[in-house]
């Protein structure tokens, strides 16, 4: 859990002090932005909350407990991922406008 966090907030940093060093706000808003996006998507996918409730009911008595923690701490991963990206874009995106 810690490993997606840090790289959450590696790369939401590196973004941020790149966009506002290089007075590129919306460029790097858009990228981290789109970053955070695609790594909330991932997590819904990966946890089954982006199906219906017949899959789900299905998935969680066909599949093991352990395979069942492994997608959940994956889309746990992914969800530190974005959360600090989308946070950056928010923050790029008010020093835009």
């Amino acid at each position: 859990m810690r490993v997606g966090l840090i790289l959450g907030i590696l790369t939401s940093g590196l973004l941020l002090i790149i966009g506002l060093s290089t007075q590129q706000f919306e460029t790097y808003s858009v990228i981290s932005g789109t970053l955070g996006i695609i790594c909330f998507l991932l997590a819904g996918i990966v946890s089954d909350a982006l199906t219906g409730e017949d899959r789900i009911r299905s998935n969680y008595f066909s599949e093991n407990k352990k395979n069942h923690k492994k997608g959940i701490r994956c889309s746990y991963l992914f969800f530190l991922l974005g959360a600090p990206n989308l946070l950056v874009a928010v923050v790029l995106t008010l020093n835009y406008i």
